[in-house]
Protein backbone atom coordinates (compact mmCIF):
# COMPACT_ATOMS: atom_id res chain seq x y z
CA UNK A 1 0.00 0.00 0.00
CA UNK A 2 1.40 3.42 -1.00
CA UNK A 3 2.21 5.84 1.83
CA UNK A 4 -0.40 8.32 0.63
CA UNK A 5 -3.22 5.77 0.80
CA UNK A 6 -2.15 4.58 4.24
CA UNK A 7 -1.94 8.16 5.45
CA UNK A 8 -5.47 8.80 4.14
CA UNK A 9 -6.73 5.81 6.14
CA UNK A 10 -4.89 7.10 9.20
CA UNK A 11 -6.55 10.52 8.94
CA UNK A 12 -9.99 8.96 8.42
CA UNK A 13 -9.56 6.78 11.48
CA UNK A 14 -8.63 9.80 13.59
CA UNK A 15 -12.17 11.09 13.07
CA UNK A 16 -13.40 8.14 15.15
CA UNK A 17 -11.62 9.46 18.25
CA UNK A 18 -14.91 10.51 19.82
CA UNK A 19 -16.34 7.02 19.30
CA UNK A 20 -13.55 5.10 21.04
CA UNK A 21 -14.87 5.66 24.54
CA UNK A 22 -17.18 2.67 24.61
CA UNK A 23 -18.94 2.20 27.93
CA UNK A 24 -18.49 -1.30 29.29
CA UNK A 25 -20.47 -3.13 31.94
CA UNK A 26 -18.89 -2.55 35.34
CA UNK A 27 -16.71 0.38 34.26
CA UNK A 28 -16.97 4.15 34.15
CA UNK A 29 -17.34 5.79 30.75
CA UNK A 30 -14.22 5.34 28.64
CA UNK A 31 -13.88 8.98 27.62
CA UNK A 32 -10.62 10.37 28.89
CA UNK A 33 -9.17 13.40 30.61
CA UNK A 34 -7.49 15.97 28.40
CA UNK A 35 -4.71 17.09 30.74
CA UNK A 36 -1.31 15.60 31.42
CA UNK A 37 0.06 14.67 27.98
CA UNK A 38 3.79 14.67 27.32
CA UNK A 39 5.54 13.57 24.12
CA UNK A 40 8.86 13.67 22.36
CA UNK A 41 9.70 17.13 21.07
CA UNK A 42 12.54 19.33 19.95
CA UNK A 43 13.60 21.29 16.91
CA UNK A 44 13.63 19.53 13.56
CA UNK A 45 17.09 18.77 12.19
CA UNK A 46 18.35 20.75 9.24
CA UNK A 47 17.73 17.99 6.70
CA UNK A 48 15.47 17.18 3.78
CA UNK A 49 14.34 14.04 5.67
CA UNK A 50 11.49 14.82 8.10
CA UNK A 51 12.13 14.00 11.75
CA UNK A 52 11.06 10.54 12.87
CA UNK A 53 7.75 10.67 14.77
CA UNK A 54 7.83 9.72 18.48
CA UNK A 55 7.43 6.10 19.52
CA UNK A 56 5.71 6.86 22.84
CA UNK A 57 3.31 9.37 24.36
CA UNK A 58 2.29 9.73 27.99
CA UNK A 59 -1.38 10.57 28.58
CA UNK A 60 -2.67 11.12 32.13
CA UNK A 61 -0.10 8.81 33.68
CA UNK A 62 -0.30 6.05 31.06
CA UNK A 63 2.53 5.71 28.52
CA UNK A 64 1.38 4.53 25.10
CA UNK A 65 4.45 2.82 23.59
CA UNK A 66 4.59 1.68 19.98
CA UNK A 67 5.49 -1.81 18.77
CA UNK A 68 8.47 -2.10 16.41
CA UNK A 69 8.02 -0.04 13.24
CA UNK A 70 5.08 1.96 14.62
CA UNK A 71 5.08 5.60 15.73
CA UNK A 72 2.61 7.96 17.39
CA UNK A 73 0.74 10.50 15.29
CA UNK A 74 0.70 13.40 17.75
CA UNK A 75 -1.53 15.45 15.42
CA UNK A 76 -4.35 12.91 15.80
CA UNK A 77 -4.33 12.86 19.60
CA UNK A 78 -7.71 13.88 21.04
CA UNK A 79 -8.13 13.72 24.80
CA UNK A 80 -7.17 10.20 25.77
CA UNK A 81 -7.25 8.91 22.17
CA UNK A 82 -3.85 8.06 20.64
CA UNK A 83 -3.31 6.87 17.07
CA UNK A 84 -0.28 4.90 15.86
CA UNK A 85 0.75 3.81 12.37
CA UNK A 86 3.87 2.99 10.39
CA UNK A 87 6.49 5.64 11.12
CA UNK A 88 6.96 6.06 7.36
CA UNK A 89 3.23 6.72 6.86
CA UNK A 90 3.06 9.40 9.53
CA UNK A 91 6.18 11.23 8.35
CA UNK A 92 5.40 10.51 4.67
CA UNK A 93 9.05 9.50 4.32
CA UNK A 94 10.23 6.04 3.18
CA UNK A 95 13.43 6.72 5.14
CA UNK A 96 11.59 5.86 8.33
CA UNK A 97 10.69 2.31 9.46
CA UNK A 98 7.52 0.38 8.81
CA UNK A 99 6.28 -2.67 10.74
CA UNK A 100 6.33 -6.17 9.36
CA UNK A 101 2.62 -6.45 10.20
CA UNK A 102 1.07 -3.29 8.81
CA UNK A 103 -2.07 -1.89 10.39
CA UNK A 104 -3.41 1.04 12.39
CA UNK A 105 -3.31 0.96 16.20
CA UNK A 106 -5.26 3.09 18.64
CA UNK A 107 -5.31 3.40 22.40
CA UNK A 108 -7.92 5.15 24.49
CA UNK A 109 -7.16 6.01 28.11
CA UNK A 110 -10.20 6.16 30.41
CA UNK A 111 -10.97 8.63 33.17
CA UNK A 112 -9.31 8.44 36.56
CA UNK A 113 -10.93 5.60 38.49
CA UNK A 114 -12.31 3.90 35.36
CA UNK A 115 -9.93 1.02 36.05
CA UNK A 116 -10.19 0.88 39.81
CA UNK A 117 -10.96 -2.83 39.43
CA UNK A 118 -9.21 -5.11 36.93
CA UNK A 119 -11.16 -6.19 33.87
CA UNK A 120 -13.30 -9.30 34.20
CA UNK A 121 -12.53 -11.30 31.03
CA UNK A 122 -15.52 -13.63 31.43
CA UNK A 123 -17.91 -10.72 31.84
CA UNK A 124 -16.53 -8.95 28.77
CA UNK A 125 -16.63 -12.14 26.68
CA UNK A 126 -20.33 -12.56 27.47
CA UNK A 127 -21.03 -8.88 26.79
CA UNK A 128 -19.35 -8.72 23.38
CA UNK A 129 -21.06 -11.91 22.23
CA UNK A 130 -24.41 -10.34 23.05
CA UNK A 131 -26.34 -8.18 20.56
CA UNK A 132 -25.59 -4.98 22.47
CA UNK A 133 -21.89 -5.85 22.69
CA UNK A 134 -21.60 -6.64 18.99
CA UNK A 135 -23.42 -3.39 18.17
CA UNK A 136 -20.84 -1.52 20.27
CA UNK A 137 -18.08 -3.09 18.14
CA UNK A 138 -19.73 -2.30 14.80
CA UNK A 139 -18.76 0.74 12.72
CA UNK A 140 -22.48 1.12 11.97
CA UNK A 141 -23.73 0.32 15.47
CA UNK A 142 -25.45 -2.81 14.13
CA UNK A 143 -24.98 -6.15 15.85
CA UNK A 144 -25.68 -8.02 12.60
CA UNK A 145 -22.55 -6.59 10.95
CA UNK A 146 -20.13 -8.13 13.48
CA UNK A 147 -18.91 -11.72 13.72
CA UNK A 148 -16.71 -12.60 16.69
CA UNK A 149 -13.94 -14.92 15.45
CA UNK A 150 -12.03 -15.43 18.71
CA UNK A 151 -11.75 -14.18 22.26
CA UNK A 152 -8.75 -14.35 24.59
CA UNK A 153 -9.30 -14.28 28.34
CA UNK A 154 -6.28 -13.80 30.57
CA UNK A 155 -5.93 -12.38 34.09
CA UNK A 156 -6.50 -8.64 33.79
CA UNK A 157 -6.73 -8.73 29.99
CA UNK A 158 -9.49 -9.42 27.48
CA UNK A 159 -9.01 -9.44 23.70
CA UNK A 160 -11.51 -10.03 20.92
CA UNK A 161 -10.96 -10.68 17.20
CA UNK A 162 -13.83 -9.74 14.90
CA UNK A 163 -14.92 -9.17 11.33
CA UNK A 164 -17.16 -6.17 10.66
CA UNK A 165 -19.07 -6.01 7.36
CA UNK A 166 -20.20 -2.42 7.99
CA UNK A 167 -18.57 0.26 5.86
CA UNK A 168 -15.37 1.51 7.53
CA UNK A 169 -14.57 5.24 7.84
CA UNK A 170 -12.02 4.81 5.02
CA UNK A 171 -12.07 2.38 2.07
CA UNK A 172 -8.41 1.61 2.84
CA UNK A 173 -9.43 -0.20 6.05
CA UNK A 174 -10.23 -3.91 6.02
CA UNK A 175 -13.01 -5.83 7.70
CA UNK A 176 -10.87 -7.46 10.40
CA UNK A 177 -10.34 -5.75 13.74
CA UNK A 178 -8.97 -6.66 17.16
CA UNK A 179 -9.78 -5.00 20.50
CA UNK A 180 -8.24 -5.39 23.91
CA UNK A 181 -9.14 -4.12 27.38
CA UNK A 182 -6.99 -3.89 30.50
CA UNK A 183 -6.31 -1.52 33.39
CA UNK A 184 -3.19 0.34 34.42
CA UNK A 185 -2.66 3.10 36.99
CA UNK A 186 -6.35 3.06 37.90
CA UNK A 187 -7.51 3.67 34.31
CA UNK A 188 -9.29 1.43 31.82
CA UNK A 189 -7.33 1.22 28.57
CA UNK A 190 -8.90 0.14 25.28
CA UNK A 191 -6.58 -0.78 22.40
CA UNK A 192 -7.57 -1.54 18.81
CA UNK A 193 -5.78 -2.92 15.76
CA UNK A 194 -7.39 -2.11 12.42
CA UNK A 195 -6.40 -4.29 9.48
CA UNK A 196 -5.84 -2.74 6.05
CA UNK A 197 -7.80 -3.85 2.99
CA UNK A 198 -4.78 -4.28 0.70
CA UNK A 199 -2.44 -5.69 3.37
CA UNK A 200 -4.60 -7.79 5.72
CA UNK A 201 -3.28 -9.16 9.00
CA UNK A 202 -4.05 -12.79 9.91
CA UNK A 203 -6.15 -13.48 12.99
CA UNK A 204 -3.37 -14.91 15.14
CA UNK A 205 -0.85 -12.33 13.93
CA UNK A 206 -3.32 -9.61 14.86
CA UNK A 207 -3.85 -10.99 18.34
CA UNK A 208 -0.08 -11.28 18.75
CA UNK A 209 0.52 -7.67 17.69
CA UNK A 210 -2.23 -6.41 19.98
CA UNK A 211 -0.80 -8.39 22.90
CA UNK A 212 2.64 -6.90 22.18
CA UNK A 213 1.07 -3.42 22.21
CA UNK A 214 -0.53 -4.13 25.60
CA UNK A 215 2.76 -5.45 26.99
CA UNK A 216 4.64 -2.34 25.88
CA UNK A 217 2.09 -0.01 27.44
CA UNK A 218 2.24 -1.92 30.72
CA UNK A 219 6.05 -2.07 30.74
CA UNK A 220 6.58 1.61 29.86
CA UNK A 221 3.95 2.79 32.35
CA UNK A 222 5.37 0.65 35.14
CA UNK A 223 8.90 1.81 34.34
Amino acid sequence: MRLGRLFAALIALATLAGCEGTELPGFLAGSADTAGAAGAGGAAPASSIPPKPPTRLTVTGVTVAAPEGYCVDTRARKGGFVLLAACSAISQSPEHPAPGRMGLLTATIGKRGSGADPVNPGQLAAYFRSASGRAALSYAGEASSVVITETVERPGLFMVALVDSAAPPSPELGTARWRGFFTVNGRLVSVVLHSLKDDPVGKQAGLGLLQEFVARIRAETAG
